[in-house]
């Protein structure tokens, strides 16, 4: 009897559980929407991170292989030079020699302004053969040269493509998103 009783507790306790847990889906299934802008999801997606190419790989602890969209791996310095929380905004623009794929437009933070202009003099001091990764999720998207910034005030910067029209969708779906949790 005592037996049959806990397990009768057990039931219903666990019953209402699981009907708690389908009332918060059935909210985010009527408005899936809603429920990643209002931030109750707090997982970052599409992340991007700038990294210096590592060409000759020394075996330092500041260098890591990171794997390809492409395949393979690339050798990367392991700290970013800039990541989603410098970036408020990504939009996309049509390439106009490739009308498939796009460029991308971003909107810096202040502190992403100052890198982004030290970066793009830098690598112009480094010579046309010093590029940087873009990474988009820990993976090795593409090698770009920064934008050279000409005045301090300027905000906006260009990455050229190609980026495929889902990943550059991504991007811009998710950048102020993620501009938002990572500057808590």
């Amino acid at each position: 009897m005592k037996l049959k009783r806990m397990f009768s507790a057990v039931a219903a306790g666990a019953a209402a559980i699981f009907l708690m847990g389908a009332s918060s889906c059935e909210e985010m299934l009527a408005d899936p929407d809603k429920y990643f802008n209002d931030e109750v999801d707090q997982t970052p997606s599409y992340v991007v991170s700038i990294h210096d190419i590592i060409k000759y790989q020394r075996g330092d602890m500041m260098e890591k292989e990171v794997e390809s969209f492409a395949g393979g791996t690339v050798c990367v310095n392991k700290n970013s030079y800039l990541h989603s929380r410098d970036f408020v905004k990504i939009g996309m623009v049509q390439r106009k020699n490739d009308p498939d794929f796009f460029d991308l437009i971003i909107t810096l933070s202040d502190r992403g302004q100052k890198i982004w202009s030290a970066l793009s003099v830098n690598m112009r001091a480094k010579g046309s053969s010093s590029e940087l990764a873009f990474v988009i999720d820990g993976m090795y998207y593409r090698s770009f040269k920064p934008e050279l910034l000409t005045d301090n005030e300027t905000m906006i910067v260009t990455v050229e493509g190609p980026f495929d029209p889902a990943t550059a969708n991504g991007l811009v779906k998710n950048s102020e998103r993620n501009y938002k949790i990572f500057n808590k």
